[in-house]
């Protein structure tokens, strides 16, 4: 499984590790989606995969992105800001 620059990208900026990726294409729910593409969720991640199997992005449920959202409102911060929070906090866990 290779990554594409923009899901590097986006992995940094969510703080998705490659730990995260591996656990939700392994033990995820898949769904086909376009162009031969599958998307794979599991625990508050979706990752979306090519038809050769690359990463094209990793992004987090609109459940959970819903929740960051309020987050960070009630404490005053950017979105991104609450992102780095709260994922430092289950990964050092």
């Amino acid at each position: 499984m290779t990554l594409t620059n923009h899901a590097k990208l986006r992995m940094t900026q969510r703080i998705i590790t490659l730990q995260d990726i591996y656990n939700t294409v392994k033990c995820g729910t898949p769904e086909p989606t376009t162009e031969g593409k599958t998307k794979y969720t599991y625990n508050n991640i979706y990752v979306i995969l090519s038809s050769n199997k690359s990463v094209i992005t990793a992004c987090f449920t609109k459940s959970y992105t819903k929740n960051l959202e309020k987050f960070a409102k009630i404490n005053n911060i950017g979105f991104y800001a609450a992102v780095r929070q709260l994922r430092r906090e289950i990964i050092w866990m």
